[in-house]
């Protein structure tokens, strides 16, 4: 019989459950995910998945307790110490803190959007205070009901935010529940005379109302009580100390106990359970009881669950509302953010141009409007031809700062010319202009549905190449080496400028056949069976255009003008015949090296010779095959088409800006994990992150200055630079 007896508690043990009289408790620490905290001396804020202290954080003040932590869904976390309030962000950092002023507590706090909170202030008197973050500036105060002689400790421990944007204030000392507008004003008040310490609204608009004795109440706001539960001192139970409960997805409550450290020690031999999980019916179905390592968690105060967090875009107090640019800034927060190399306003490099690091940034809503579904996105009846005239010249007054056109070009020459050593000149009659297009998505001269170079944005750059530049049409190829050039381009551009060159891998019906020139690109290392021949329109050109797209991929994780040079090398027209060695980054681990990328950035017949660097996001992708899709959802766009244009003198400031464009409208896109990592590399030449010496000819001249500036902006609400020169125009 004693075998028995020992085999089935044994069994209990393994399988988290012990027998009750009435009902089986589960008691495994792995049955919920929850990020906990309570009023303890040593301050700690713990997440536990899968049974498992995952994160923890230890408030530094020294003194005092944890009564109250918000966790919200852009992973901050606010934070009521008893003697301050504080926010910090997953990586423990503080993103602002305040002391409470000397004789005061704040033991609760509540969000109002990314720049508000709202906390009460215990003291003589007692107070409401809403604050703007992180500047700690008091934008409104008042005070509330309290018994006096004050009992600064015992006044409030908990408050809410209702959906009716009024706050709920747990009076503890005078055991009310009370409620207040933003102007101070008591709107209602319910009484519990078993005392009150924690408070929450449910999604049914009731009030969960934990008293300090053991019981929890559901009421109506006309004060019914709907449901209730008691908990009883008991054997299993020695203490009861409740002070919050949480309300779960499933219907079942949990409610925290309290163990007050300072008035004596936790008998280890039968410690307090912490926590408790309640059915409708009021059976006990889960206890929480863990005060050993390696899941010591200590006191009890809050619980929630880990997926179950607090949206403060959500949060509201009367007029206190998050503006636009703070649910913005919310939602960016909230969302998967891909990893990257390179942190937000931290430049590398040196700018290239006129006006160095600048980016032109052109937005013209209207230039493209095609319904995603009828014919095809290049036909005239969905495009706006004088828009794009407009987009491309304004973008060249922008980037120069010149007051005409043709004086744009003459600077954007001069700055080049002087750059290589050719003195401070313009262009001359005779030198060669190659302008590299991606028609990625194209086999044929027959127009197709998928998202290749707009013919509207290439009849713009050569209307204003020719018209304002004054630069001869036989001085000009258009080239695609690695693919065709559509009717819809050579028709439109080759009408209107019909000695322009056209240059594509298959030549005829206007067009003619690319030639290339072998061995001409060698790389930095043994890059394997990738192509070492260019096509001889780009190597023998003086000038070269880099007119790229604004697309993911789901190799690099973006396409833009770096990888836009692929194209210029004698790579097979079918695509899955290509070698693609080194384009791609280590997504899971982000481990430094070698890019393919740079040394087509750095070749003096490629990126070494580029003029201008053009992305095209009149429509812009998600994919980087297909048709376009879909319409851009974030502001400026507001679910319409990009309708932008990217332009600017150095290659690794713009492709920084494309980047940050994508990753801030498509954070969630599986391939962006460090994609950054090859505009690090070309940003810290001679001392790339890989050790790569990068000599893309192999004549043991290898590159010596950063090839252009890179930076991350700020986020994609604000798009603040602290180098990189962004300009960014909206025109109509």
């Amino acid at each position: 019989m004693k075998k028995l007896i020992v085999l089935l508690a044994a069994m209990a043990a393994m399988t988290g459950w012990a027998q009750t009289a009435h009902n089986t408790v589960n008691v495994g620490t792995e049955r919920h995910d929850f990020i906990y905290s309570g009023q303890s001396k040593s301050r700690y804020i713990y997440k536990v998945k899968d049974g498992k202290k995952i994160w923890e954080y230890k408030d530094q003040q020294g003194r005092g307790e944890i009564s109250d932590i918000v966790p919200m869904s852009d992973g901050n976390i606010l934070i009521a110490h008893q003697y301050g309030i504080r926010e910090i962000n997953q990586d423990n950092e503080v993103v602002w803190s305040m002391d409470a002023p000397k004789g005061c507590e704040i033991h609760t706090i509540q969000p109002i959007g990314k720049n508000r909170v709202v906390y009460v202030q215990n003291g003589d008197p007692l107070k409401v205070v809403v604050m703007e973050v992180p500047s700690l500036s008091v934008v409104r105060e008042f005070e509330l009901p309290y018994s006096k002689p004050a009992s600064v400790h015992g006044q409030v421990r908990n408050c809410c935010l209702t959906s009716d944007s009024t706050l709920l204030v747990a009076h503890m000392q005078m055991r009310k529940l009370m409620e207040f507008d933003s102007q101070g004003n008591k709107l209602n008040e319910w009484s519990f005379p078993k005392g009150i310490w924690g408070i929450s609204q449910l999604e049914n608009g009731n009030f969960l109302v934990t008293g300090n004795k053991g019981l929890v109440q559901e009421m109506t706001r006309k004060g019914e009580i709907v449901w209730e539960y008691q908990w009883e001192k008991s054997g299993r139970y020695p203490s009861v100390s409740t002070q919050k409960s949480y309300r779960l997805k499933n219907g079942n409550t949990i409610i925290t106990n309290w163990f007050n450290e300072w008035s004596g020690e936790v008998d280890r031999d039968n410690p307090p359970v912490q926590c408790i999980e309640v059915t409708p019916d009021k059976r006990i179905v889960w206890e929480l009881c863990s005060w050993s390592e390696p899941l010591d968690l200590g006191p009890a105060t809050t619980f929630i669950p880990l997926n179950e967090t607090i949206d403060r875009g959500k949060k509201y107090f009367g007029e206190f509302v998050p503006d636009e640019k703070e649910m913005q800034l919310i939602a960016w927060d909230a969302a998967r953010k891909p990893k990257m190399h390179v942190g937000p306003n931290q430049p590398l490099g040196e700018g290239v141009g006129v006006n160095p690091g600048r980016v032109a940034w052109i937005h013209c809503p209207g230039v493209a409007k095609w319904d995603g579904e009828t014919g095809l996105w290049v036909e005239d009846r969905w495009n706006d031809q004088a828009k794009a005239d407009r987009m491309v010249r304004e973008s060249l007054l922008t980037l120069t700062g010149e007051k005409t056109v043709g004086k744009a070009w003459t600077e954007v020459f001069k700055s080049f010319n002087k750059s290589h050593g050719r003195g401070n000149r313009g262009y001359k009659k005779g030198e060669k202009i190659a302008v590299k297009l991606n028609m990625n998505n194209v086999t044929t001269h027959h127009d197709t549905i998928d998202l290749n170079s707009s013919p509207f944005v290439t009849l713009a750059l050569l209307r204003s190449m020719v018209n304002d530049g004054k630069i001869r049409q036989e001085d000009i190829t258009i080239c695609e080496p690695s693919r065709t050039i559509t009717d819809s381009i050579f028709d439109k551009c080759h009408r209107e400028f019909p000695r322009v060159h056209f240059v594509d891998n298959i030549g005829g019906d206007g067009r003619e056949k690319c030639e290339y020139y072998p061995e001409r690109i060698l790389y930095s290392i043994d890059n394997g069976k990738m192509a070492r021949g260019i096509a001889r329109c780009v190597a023998d050109a003086d000038y070269l255009i880099n007119s790229a797209l604004l697309k993911t991929h789901k190799g690099p994780g973006v396409t833009l003008t770096a990888k836009n040079w692929y194209g210029a090398t004698d790579i097979n027209i079918e695509w899955r015949k290509n070698a693609h060695n080194n384009i791609s980054q280590d997504k899971k681990h982000g481990t430094p090296g070698y890019k393919t990328f740079v040394d087509w950035m750095g070749h003096k017949d490629l990126g070494g010779k580029c003029l201008l660097y053009i992305i095209d996001g009149t429509y812009a992708s998600r994919d980087v095959n297909g048709k376009p899709s879909p319409k851009w959802q974030k502001p400026p766009f507001n679910n319409d088409w990009c309708c932008s244009l990217l332009v600017s003198q150095d290659g690794v400031a713009v492709d920084a800006v494309g980047m940050d464009m994508i990753i801030g409208e498509w954070p969630d896109f599986g391939s962006l994990n460090y994609c950054d990592e090859y505009l690090k590399e070309a940003a810290t030449i001679p001392n790339p992150t890989s050790g790569t010496t990068y000599d893309p000819e192999r004549d043991g001249q290898p590159l010596t200055r950063p090839l252009g500036l890179f930076e991350h902006w700020n986020n994609p609400v604000e798009r603040n630079y602290t180098k990189l020169d962004l300009q960014y125009n909206k025109i109509k």
